[in-house]
């Protein structure tokens, strides 16, 4: 039988060279290890926001001293502890900082400094949010963080915040949206309570404020973030702001809003670089744990700079694999994110293609001939038109010599079908979308 607390005291061991003393308190003090045999060891935290800390900070750190430890690897779920209202809390929760603040914050727990991938398109602007992390109200207050697209402003904000109540949960941190900040504003307005709003803010350590562009033509909010600004400001609580634009080139801003902006450090995140894009999807399919092949990933990397785009890709993905269980192959990525301009391919193109690519003539994939080497290329036409075009099964039919649509509907289950256990059949349709792409 394993000794659950001593094996557990010697990860924290093993593990409190790595971390700072108050997030050995924080984070290490206030788990444990629930059960733990050959195949699975199971960690009681408190909620999800001290998993996902351990998961971004610690986990290769406990999965080696579990091996080092038992000479053996079992896998590492984490558990929950419930809490009873006559039950002590721990001193964590008690003296630092209660479970619902950390989620009153609104910051993801998940965006870390650990998961931004930095190159020459961001590292100032990584660099400054982990200098205003560490030394807070100093030369950069303001931070202001500006790309055209989402490259990761976001993400770094919330690094800010999620790296600020690691270290020191009794920070007050909050971030915002412009347009919550907005509706917080609307809100105090409509209930003639402005003095909350005001009490609200100028209360916080760090303010961390998204999508500032929102407020173009908004004046009154604009002057109510002017005087938050210089009450935070003369406090030295450290303010950063994220926007689409350079200050100087947003619209209907006002002058003493944007000489504010302009009094603090500036820092662009520029467009990254390919390897950049690669890198990142990778590290994204890995967290979501979502196998894409190579040439998937250098497909997905074309498709968008904006990182949005890319967490939405994603979400359809997972989102398919979870209803039909399968593989992913480019030929389903892009029917299912819809990535290209489908208008500017015609089902024409597709025939011609796929005839030259199996050295056909265009009519042999009109014809009824049912022969294998005129049957394949046929179906795989069919199929590329359904799924690459905008085309009803009715209009590919027309465009095939005036078939039946149902013969189209079959063709199309058919491929589907077949390509789950043939690889000469998937190689042949990326092929051919390599050619029409």
């Amino acid at each position: 039988m394993f000794k659950k607390n001593e094996i557990w005291s010697k990860i924290v061991s093993n593990i409190k060279s790595d971390v700072s003393q108050p997030q050995l308190s924080s984070w290490l003090f206030n788990s444990s290890l629930k059960n733990l045999d050959r195949n699975l060891a199971v960690i009681e935290v408190p909620n999800k926001f001290f998993a996902t800390w351990l998961t971004d900070n610690c986990i290769s750190r406990i999965q080696d001293s579990l091996n080092e430890n038992l000479n053996f690897l079992p896998e590492i779920r984490f558990t929950y502890r419930k809490v009873k209202t006559n039950q002590q809390l721990s001193p964590f929760i008690q003296n630092k900082v209660k479970r619902e603040d950390l989620i009153s914050n609104n910051l993801n727990p998940s965006w870390t400094f650990n998961e931004f991938i930095t190159d020459n398109s961001n590292k100032f602007a990584y660099s400054s949010s982990k200098k205003v992390s560490n030394q807070p109200g100093t030369y950069y207050n303001p931070l202001y963080i500006y790309c055209k697209y989402s490259f990761g402003k976001t993400h770094l904000l919330h690094a800010i915040g999620n790296k600020i109540i690691t270290d020191n949960p009794k920070v007050k941190v909050k971030y915002y949206t412009a347009e919550q900040f907005y509706s917080d504003f609307s809100f105090c307005i409509r209930k003639q309570n402005l003095t909350g709003f005001k009490e609200q803010y100028k209360n916080l350590d760090y303010l961390l404020l998204d999508d500032i562009q929102f407020f173009s033509g908004r004046v009154k909010i604009q002057k109510e973030l002017v005087n938050l600004f210089n009450t935070l400001y003369e406090s030295k609580k450290q303010m950063v702001f994220a926007g689409r634009d350079h200050p100087v080139d947003m619209h209907n801003l006002l002058p003493q809003l944007r000489s504010r902006f302009e009094g603090g450090v500036l820092s662009e995140i520029l467009v990254p670089d390919q390897s950049t894009k690669i890198e990142i999807i990778k590290a994204k399919s890995k967290r979501e744990v979502i196998d894409i092949p190579d040439d998937v990933v250098f497909f997905l990397a074309n498709t968008t700079d904006d990182f949005k785009n890319l967490n939405q890709y994603f979400a359809s993905i997972k989102n398919y694999i979870s209803i039909y269980n399968r593989s992913i192959d480019i030929s389903i990525i892009k029917s299912i994110i819809n990535t290209k301009n489908f208008n500017e391919i015609n089902i024409n193109d597709i025939q011609k293609l796929t005839a030259e690519y199996f050295n056909l003539s265009v009519n042999d994939l009109f014809s009824n001939n049912k022969k294998r080497n005129f049957s394949y290329p046929r179906h795989i036409a069919m199929y590329l038109s359904r799924i690459l075009t905008k085309s009803s099964f009715k209009e590919i039919a027309k465009a095939f010599g005036n078939m039946n649509h149902s013969t189209i509907i079959y063709a199309v289950k058919k491929i589907e079908k077949e390509k789950e256990e043939n690889n000469q059949l998937l190689v042949d349709i990326n092929n051919l979308y390599a050619l029409i792409s």
